[in-house]
């Protein structure tokens, strides 16, 4: 199953609107449904947006952690560990590193 086709999914097996899901994760509506339908892929911050907004660990909106490696698992089960300072100086170097080079 795709992203975007387990947000939904999840979403409503939750009983929630598109706009309460965007509200807590800190979305808006409009991106929260690009994301959806497929039209557009989710940074890692929008992730932990949304797995916070649905109450879930991160690796289960991928389908659950047989699809993850075990250095991904390793990776998100520290990650969850620290600080929301921390954890936002990390997404920032994750950014930073993937920026094409020039």
């Amino acid at each position: 199953m795709k992203f975007g086709q387990e947000i939904r999914r999840r979403r409503k097996a939750l009983g929630m609107t598109i706009e309460q899901l965007a509200e807590k994760a800190g979305l808006t509506p409009n991106y929260l449904g690009t994301l959806e339908v497929g039209r557009r892929d989710p940074s890692l911050s929008t992730v932990l947006a949304l797995a916070k907004g649905l109450s879930v660990p991160p690796a289960e909106l991928f389908g659950g952690p047989g699809k993850l490696s075990p250095e991904a698992l390793e990776a998100a089960r520290l990650f969850d560990g620290v600080a929301a300072e921390l954890q936002e100086i990390v997404i920032r170097l994750l950014r930073h590193v993937q920026r094409p080079r020039r």
